[in-house]
Formats: structure tokens, sequence, C-alpha cells
């Protein structure tokens, strides 16, 4: 016994010395939550670190590669300006904003209502939702999220993904039904031994052929859980106990926590469907009413079948979500609801949130202190009497771009009880614009539409979400083929060539560049805006698309206002933390300040950048024509002609552009200003 009990302590301890030598290799640590970018002087820039969602899908499926699976990479600067308030939006892919752009998710809309609220203080929204995350995922993140962070809000949307997700009663990575298992199995994923493990059987697996997996596709995997299997309750008491610790975590440290109600699409998406456990007789017989009660029937004949059937089998989701539909057809609102959301909460493929998950965020907001945003009663209330449908849900549970509007306002709404820095007024819709005004200040694009619509359709085009919603597939296609016959042929060409994988992999900035090529600048300025938007921190969704932006309004004759300004002194901003990049040419870097002077009217300064930027050859290949243009407006404006002729030749000359270039020395000699 005594050397068993040695031997035993002899391993562990080896364990512990290598797992502690592990710890000293960096690139063996699992993804932090932030990363540090670069510095200039005392400020440093970071962003959230779109691979810490990883943490959680070690080992899920295999070698199944997933799609999907991480964070928006939100870059902010340190230390923050005296003031300024942050908050801590977390969740699964509603949070994200899924199928929609990110800056059209809920978290977007939020920080533009709070930064209209607050005007006087900088607002900064971080969104770490995560796709596939159960309660369990999205504590933790909230727990690392606040400690790096510093925030002074959290805001916490979740319990969709209670059963599929990561760490669910019914996932392939569940580490157990009780939290505590889980919390050990999490703890051990991210020692540096189980990671190198990992690695090493990863390496000698077998190589996937064929496209990677959808993650839904992969989730589905675990099966169905029926509406009496004890993984049901057992998802309901991981939600709250997950819940408890948050608000525990919040509490502890001093921070106000909102929690959000779940809603999902209960009129429209149907549930799956499963075989009556009757005997064959019975069973032929349910089948034949079941179909008699399908919606190409009329509705009166068809609530009759459905209603023997129910004598037959009263458990089936699918009856009643058949049941609701036709009761609404007859104007029963109330009792159609009370059908579809028995639908919903027998679905044996429970995508949706039952009710028992409404239940556990209202008891631990009320028991716990945390504010309670009612999600749920305002999609009710902005719906028909018989519930939340395609109106406001782009699939099961996935918020249309209204619908994630209204989650914004919902929490607005519960700040109203928050404590300071956060007490808000009653009337604080008068201070908030309308949807329409939010829409467009952060770009609603009719082709990001359009790319809804067909993601949208292939969703219910394919198992595990075909069955039941074969009807919803076609309504997308025609919806998808009649936007894009509204396109521009500008439109049309850019959304080509994003599916083509040719340009810029952001659909907003290469639809921009398309419209601007074809000398449609009033689209394309909006284009760009979205981009510039969608993509800070980067070269060709924020850096150019903000000085074409600022480039079509003045070719529309727009006067250089404060917004155009605010941006390009932002713009300068920016490019000095992004110039420290090793890759970072300072050629390019020459070429955007001298732009943004340029616009600016600095023109000393402009003129000396871009003198810098024409000496590299590859902003004379790469920016060609907006080089010379801008350079020769400068020189001339010097007085410096012969300068502007001499570079136009030997640039042009070098390119191939001579017509170009022969064009522009006569308007350098006709003393005109190609700008």
């Amino acid at each position: 016994m005594r050397n068993r009990l040695a031997a035993l302590l002899l391993g562990l301890m080896m364990v512990v010395l290598l797992e502690g030598g592990l710890r000293l290799v960096s690139s063996l640590a699992p993804p932090a939550f932030t990363l540090e970018l670069s510095r200039l002087q005392d400020r440093v820039l970071h962003a959230v670190n779109p691979a810490y969602a990883r943490r959680f899908f070690a080992g899920v499926a295999g070698d199944i590669p997933l799609r999907g699976i991480r964070m928006t990479p939100r870059p902010y600067i340190e230390p923050a300006p005296d003031g300024a308030l942050r908050v801590l939006f977390a969740g699964g892919s509603t949070v994200q904003g899924y199928p929609h752009p990110k800056r059209l998710s809920a978290p977007s809309y939020l920080q533009e209502m709070l930064q209209d609220l607050y005007p006087e203080r900088q607002i900064e929204v971080f969104n770490v939702g995560i796709t596939a995350a159960s309660s369990f995922a999205v504590a933790r993140a909230v727990e690392d999220g606040v400690e790096e962070l510093a925030v002074d809000l959290v805001v916490v949307y979740t319990g969709h993904n209670e059963f599929y997700g990561v760490y669910g009663a019914a996932s392939l990575a569940q580490g157990g039904q009780s939290l505590w298992s889980k919390q050990v199995h999490y703890a051990l994923m991210q020692w540096r031994m189980t990671g190198l493990v990992g690695d090493l059987l990863g390496a000698f697996a077998a190589k996937q052929t064929g496209p990677p997996a959808a993650l839904i596709e992969v989730m589905s995997r675990t099966g169905a859980v029926p509406s009496t299997d004890p993984r049901r309750a057992q998802a309901a008491a991981n939600l709250e106990g997950n819940l408890r610790d948050i608000a525990a975590f919040c509490r502890e440290k001093g921070i106000p926590l909102v929690l959000c109600t779940l809603t999902s699409n209960e009129r429209g998406f149907a549930p799956a469907r499963v075989e009556p456990p009757v005997d064959d007789g019975q069973r032929k017989r349910y089948a034949d009413l079941l179909a008699s009660g399908e919606r190409q029937h009329p509705s009166e004949t068809a609530v009759v079948a459905l209603r023997q059937a129910q004598d037959i089998w009263a458990d089936d989701a699918y009856l009643h979500f058949l049941l609701g539909y036709h009761l609404e057809n007859m104007g029963a609102g109330d009792a159609a609801r009370a059908a579809f959301v028995q639908a919903r909460d027998l679905d044996p493929r429970p995508w949706r949130a039952p009710v028992a998950a409404n239940i556990a965020v209202r008891r631990v907001a009320r028991e716990e202190g945390a504010l309670l945003a009612e999600v749920e009663s305002r999609f009710l209330a902005h719906s028909p009497d018989a519930g939340v449908g395609w109106e406001l849900v782009a699939d099961h549970l996935h918020p249309t771009a209204a619908g994630q509007m209204l989650l914004a306002r919902s929490i607005i709404t519960a700040l109203e009880k928050a404590p300071s820095p956060w007490d808000i007024a009653s009337e604080v819709d008068q201070h908030l614009r309308t949807d329409d005004e939010y829409r467009s200040r952060l770009g609603d694009l009719p082709v990001e539409q359009l790319s809804v619509l067909r993601s949208m359709a292939a969703l219910f085009s394919a198992q595990p979400m075909d069955q039941g919603n074969e009807r919803r597939a076609r309504v997308l296609h025609r919806q998808a083929e009649g936007l894009w016959e509204r396109l521009s042929a500008g439109e049309r060409r850019g959304v080509e060539r994003w599916m083509a994988g040719q340009a810029s992999d952001v659909l907003s900035l290469n639809v921009a560049e398309a419209l601007f090529s074809a000398q449609d600048y009033p689209r394309a300025q909006a284009y760009y805006h979205a981009a510039r938007l969608e993509e800070p921190y980067t070269i060709w969704g924020d850096l150019w698309a903000t000085l074409r932006w600022v480039r079509c309004g003045q070719i529309m004759g727009q006067a250089l206002g404060a917004g155009e300004r605010a941006a390009l002194g932002a713009l300068l901003d920016r490019l000095h933390f992004m110039a420290q990049a090793p890759d970072f040419s300072p050629g390019l870097q020459a070429f955007i300040e001298g732009y943004a002077y340029h616009f600016l009217g600095q023109r000393g300064k402009a003129l000396a950048a871009f003198e810098t930027a024409v000496k590299d050859a590859k902003i004379r290949r790469q920016f060609f024509e907006d080089l010379l243009e801008v350079l020769v407006a400068e020189l001339i404006a010097a007085d410096r002609l012969i300068d502007a002729e001499h570079y136009v030749v030997q640039v042009a000359t070098e390119q191939g552009q001579q017509a170009f270039g022969q064009a522009l020395v006569e308007r350098i000699r006709a003393g005109r200003s190609p700008r």
C-alpha cells in the first residue's frame, strides 16, 4: 500500500513538473482574452483576441475543422480617456450579430444609443459573443473580460445553447453534467500538457478531405433530446447556476449586471419530427390525421384532424406547431401562441431555449439583484398576438436587423433602474434616434441584406434545418432573387467579385470599389462609410475606405465638414499605431498621411509626404492614379509646375500608362489642377 502511494505521489510530481516546464513555453499557452498590438509613447493599442473562443472547443469534434469559432477582434486604446464608460456584452452568436455584419449587431446599436445618451463621454461596448457558447463558456468570458477590460457594465444574453452549445447538457463537449465537473474539465483543457497532447494527436490523425463541416451540422450530431429527457432539467439548472456565478462575480467587482430574457422564432420555425411511441395501427392513423392537418389544408378541418391526432399522442412538437399555424389563420391569436410555445418546448431538437430558461433568467435577476432586460416581452409587443416570427427573427433564434435593434433598446430600458453612472431618465426615448437613423448611421446595405437572405436560404435547404422549413427556403430564395434584380450594376459587380474571392474579403469594401470605378459616387460613399465601421484599424477597411469616403464627397462637390475633419484626424491617430507593424512600409504611411493632409488643406505636410511616398515603387504601382493626381495638385498649388510634369512623365512611363500621363501633363500646362 505504501509503495502504491509513493508511486502515485511520484507520478503526480512528474505531471506537475512537466506542466510547470511547459508553462515556460509561451506558444503552448491557451489564447489570451486580449492582445497587445502596438505602443505609441504612453498609449497602447489592444484588441479582443478573436482566437480566445478556441479555449472552449478543444477536442469538440475530433479532427473536424469547425467554421466560425471566433470572437469580434475589437481594438481599443489604453488608457481610456477620463470619464470613458466601457460595457462588456457577452453571449453567443446572437450577440455576435449573426447573420448580419458585426456593425449591425445589438452591441453596436447599444454603443450608438449610449453615446447619444452620454455625448460628453467616450462609450465602448465590447462584443464578446462566442458562437455556440453555453452559459458556462459565457461565464468564463465574463470573468476574463472584466479582468482585462476594466468595464463599467456587464450585459449577458445567453440560454439558447444550453443543450448543443459547447459545455451544454447534450453537447459534443459537455465536460460532464454538473457545473463542478465542467469547471474541472475546462481547467484541465487549459493545461499546457493537454494542449500539447492534442496537437500531437492531431498531427498524426488522418487529414480531412472536402470542405469544413458547418458548426450547426456538427452540433446536431448528438441527437434528439426528448421532453422527458433528464438533460432538460439539467440544462435549466446549468443556466441558472452559471448566471448566479456571473451575478456573484459582478457583485464582488462592484459592476452592474444586466441579464436579458430570451426570444426565438415561435410562429415560423418548424420543430423537428419524430415517430409517435404508439403501436403500428395507431401510428398509421396518427400519420393520416397529421397529414390532414398540414398547412396546405383549410384551417377549420385541419384543426379537427389535429385535435383527433392529439388524442392519440399529445407530445408531438410538430402537431402543436401545425395547430398554432391554423389557429392563427382562424384569428385565435392567444390560443395560437400557446400552441406555438408548446411546440417550441416539446421540440426534440431544442435549438431554441424552452420556457424554463426565461424562468431561470428572471429568478436569478430578482434574487441576485441584477437588472432585467425584458427582451422576450419587447419582441412580443412588436409581434402579432400569435407570437414572434420571421418579422423579427431571421432563422430559429437569431434576430433580424430590426430584432437586433429591439434587443439593444430593451437593454437601454433596463438601465433606467441602474446605479450611477448608468442612471438613465425614464424619458430616454426623447434622446434616442429612430431605427432608420441608427441603421443609416451604421450603414445597412442592400448587398449585405442579400447575403443574409442567401445564407438563410442555404440554412433551410440543408440538414438539420430543412425539415418542415422548405416553404421558408423557397420564400428566401425568391426574396434574394428580387433583391438581386434591384441592385445597381456596380453593386452586382462588387458582389460577384467578392463571391469569386477577388479583391477585398470585406463585402462592403469590395462593392464600394466597384461602385467607385463605375463613378457611382453617392452609393460608393455609403459603402465606404460602412466598410470603415466594419473593419477598424485595418489598411483597406479603415484607412483606405476613410480616404475614399472623403474623396467621394469631394467629387460630388460636398464641403469638408466637421464630421469628415474628425474622421481624418482620427485616421492619422490610428495610422501612427498601425505604422508600428513590421510589415507597414514607410511609403504606405507617407501616402496615407499625404492624402489625409491633402483633404485637410495642410499643403506643406501633404506635399512632403507625397514626395516621400512617390519614391516607393510599390506605392507607385498600387496607387498609380491617386498618387499622381494628388501629388500634381499639391505641386501646382506650390507653383512647381516643372516638377509636376517631371513626376507625371516618369511615373506614367514606368507604369506603361502614357495616355493617362499625357492627359495629366496637358492639364498641368493648362494650369488646371486634377483635384
